[in-house]
């Protein structure tokens, strides 16, 4: 594989800073943040602080680690598993990076999308396109986007998306997404900014139930899967694969990608020399998942996470797609929206990688978990 990439955000500036003596700068700043969140735990632990409560079900999905854990497709995954129990879902976002800072942002009512992708942020518009009947808020405060949704769709199910950390919202069910390639964060055991880990790995025994995303990614993951363990042996464990299940144009209604033949099926991937193009957290887990897929070969283009393409990106995208002699460019449904930008003067053969979250071990614990007893939630009311 060959690996291509644009290091200008923090993250990369922080990976060239640990290659160089210069890390030992991070080290007290490492120290002050993980006082700071020990302090700010201990305050919620011992009820110092409490967190508010909605006339809800409400399940916080998160993660110990900046990025790339397989969050949103878990909840997408259990967003239509509540529906098929025939409840009525919202989800609640803060919207990171988004361009407007309303206190709440109806980013879908669940019959449309309601705002521009700058409006909402990466994920929200992400969730948005791919859930029917699921309305979509994000506000800084979860607790007053929640008010939103009880009021405006009757939600008597809320999701809290990167809600593990947001502990200012009480919820029933706690669920930790980790990735089985790097569970502890990259650098692991390190919190930031000398590592990746906005906690400490013994935070996960505050979890209700752990999802182990990417478990078919690495040969390693049983003994992963033993350290979550011993980490937190009370914790439910589950197992997940991303389970590409189809490819998709880049604008199929544009007349130029109706000539250019873009594969669907994903057998037709096979053989295929692959321009692999992403911003996200965790790019060498979409690499996998094209390897798995029997590519003849993949370069990989990286941009950081929650990247907004430019023009010189889409020239670099057009100069790396030559070098590479690549068949065809796959993009993850996470950037689908920020490069649709380029539809008009672009004439590559983009496809979009469409992924499911499957549960491989497990499932029936995490069918338990979210059976919150209607009685609890209506003494809230009260």
């Amino acid at each position: 594989m060959l690996k291509l990439t644009r290091p200008r955000d923090l993250a990369s500036l922080q990976q060239r800073l640990l290659a160089t003596p210069l890390r030992v700068l991070l080290i007290p700043l490492s120290w002050l943040y993980g006082a700071a969140v020990q302090l700010r735990d201990s305050l919620y632990t011992y009820r110092i602080l409490k967190p508010r409560q909605l006339p809800s079900c409400v399940i916080s999905v998160g993660n110990i680690a900046v990025g790339g854990t397989g969050k949103t497709p878990a909840v997408i995954a259990i967003a239509k598993h509540l529906k098929k129990e025939g409840k009525q879902v919202a989800i609640l976002l803060r919207g990171y990076k988004r361009e407007v800072h309303e206190k709440v942002t109806i980013v879908s009512d669940g019959k449309k999308i309601c705002v521009a992708p700058a409006e909402s942020g990466d994920e929200p518009y992400m969730l948005a396109t791919h859930l029917s009947n699921v309305p979509i808020l994000v506000g800084k405060s979860r607790y007053l986007a929640g008010q939103v949704a009880l009021e405006r769709f009757a939600a008597d199910t809320l999701i809290l998306d990167d809600g593990f950390q947001h502990r200012q919202l009480a919820r029933d069910v706690d669920i930790l997404t980790i990735p089985i390639t790097h569970p502890f964060g990259n650098p692991p055991s390190r919190l930031l900014p000398l590592g990746t880990l906005r906690e400490k790995p013994t935070a996960l025994r505050r979890a209700d139930l752990i999802l182990l995303t990417h478990t078919d990614a690495t040969d390693t993951s049983q003994h992963a899967k033993k350290i979550v363990e011993t980490l937190a042996p009370n914790v439910p464990i589950l197992e997940s694969i991303h389970q590409p299940t189809h490819l998709y144009p880049l604008g199929s209604n544009r007349e130029s990608q109706k000539r250019t033949e873009i594969p669907t099926d994903i057998k037709d991937l096979k053989g295929k020399r692959v321009l692999a193009v992403c911003g996200i957290g965790n790019p060498d887990a979409f690499v996998a998942t094209l390897t798995r897929c029997a590519v003849a070969s993949v370069t990989l283009l990286t941009f950081p996470d929650h990247h907004s393409y430019t023009e010189q990106d889409k020239q670099q995208i057009e100069t790396a797609f030559q070098t590479a002699g690549a068949e065809l460019i796959v993009i993850t449904q996470k950037d689908e929206q920020k490069l649709a930008q380029f539809l008009e003067s672009w004439d590559l053969p983009i496809a979009v990688l469409a992924v499911t979250l499957v549960i491989t071990k497990g499932s029936e614990k995490l069918t338990t978990a979210l059976r919150v007893p209607s009685s609890v939630v209506e003494n809230r009311g009260k």
